[in-house]
């Protein structure tokens, strides 16, 4: 199970594209599609750049109305979502 200390990094055979506000990723090995909403995409963009899950969602919490308890529940089961179809891997 992740935890906001996990380092996540999108893997070479993923590819994203911007398509108006939402991302959508594919994994050319797999044929794996996966489309995120406009905060799953800020989510994405920000653990690009910054590669730890703690970064991302003290981040996020300066940006959204939202609890840090409950952003942390839906990242990390976004980030665990994303880990198992391929998606994301261990930085």
């Amino acid at each position: 199970m992740l935890t906001r200390d996990a380092r996540l990094k999108i893997p070479d055979q993923v590819v994203t594209r911007q398509v108006g506000d939402e991302t959508v990723l594919l994994n050319l090995e797999s044929g794996t599609y996966f489309g995120l909403d406009p905060v799953g995409s800020r989510f994405l963009e920000l653990l690009q750049a910054e590669g730890a899950l703690a970064a991302v969602i003290a981040r996020m919490l300066e940006e959204f109305e939202v609890t840090e308890a409950q952003l942390e529940v839906d990242l990390l089961r976004l980030a665990d979502e994303m880990l198992s179809s391929g998606l994301l891997e261990p930085a």
